[in-house]
């Protein structure tokens, strides 16, 4: 069942980076470019559900090691044609394979897994950074379509990472990369050095 279910999922966003005019040309995440000034020089970075790999190939640019990882072979393949330095995995990132490793830097945008948040806060290494962003459930009174556990409920992120220093935080509408408008929820924090 399992097998059949990452399949499924596999099929499904292959087919999306294939024909979905949105999945088309994505751009560097406006998060991390405008708040690059936050990135450390060196160091490494996890991009969770990376697609086409924009935002993995502008922060290798500047100067992070980069693992993209993502479920769709088809992503994965146009990103290693637009730069092929980083390091991409083909896999389901409910399952992130990354245990005995530690980021420095953790993106997660368009991805909401919660199950996830847990593994964030294992592979971030103390004083690094989360870059995240989702649509939240305010969503539903334009896209009554979407499952509302696909949406962050308000206030979730600064909930989850109460307990980490946030640099930034916003919750509300905006205009998307296609011209449309969405609901979403954003946050910058930094893992604690020490643990309370």
């Amino acid at each position: 069942m399992i097998n059949d279910d990452l399949n499924s999922a596999a099929k499904k966003w292959n087919n999306k980076y294939l024909t979905d005019e949105r999945f088309q040309n994505v751009p560097v995440r406006r998060l991390v470019r405008e708040n690059v000034n936050l990135l450390p020089k060196s160091g490494w970075a996890l991009e969770i559900a990376g697609g086409m790999g924009a935002t993995t190939d502008f922060l290798e640019q500047n100067g992070l090691n980069v693992i993209d990882i993502d479920i769709s072979f088809t992503a994965l393949c146009r990103a290693m044609r637009l730069n092929s330095n980083p390091y991409y995995i083909l896999a389901d990132a409910c399952h992130l394979p990354l245990k005995p490793m530690q980021f420095d830097v953790i993106c997660n945008f368009y991805f909401l897994e919660r199950s996830v948040f847990d593994s964030i806060k294992k592979i971030l290494r103390p004083g690094g950074l989360l870059f995240f962003e989702s649509m939240f459930i305010d969503m539903l009174s334009v896209r009554p379509d979407i499952h509302p556990e696909k949406l962050l409920r308000h206030n979730e992120l600064a909930d989850v990472f109460c307990d980490w220093e946030v640099l930034f935080f916003f919750e509300g509408w905006t205009d998307s990369d296609h011209g449309k408008r969405k609901a979403i929820s954003q946050l910058i924090a930094r893992k604690p050095y020490t643990s309370v």
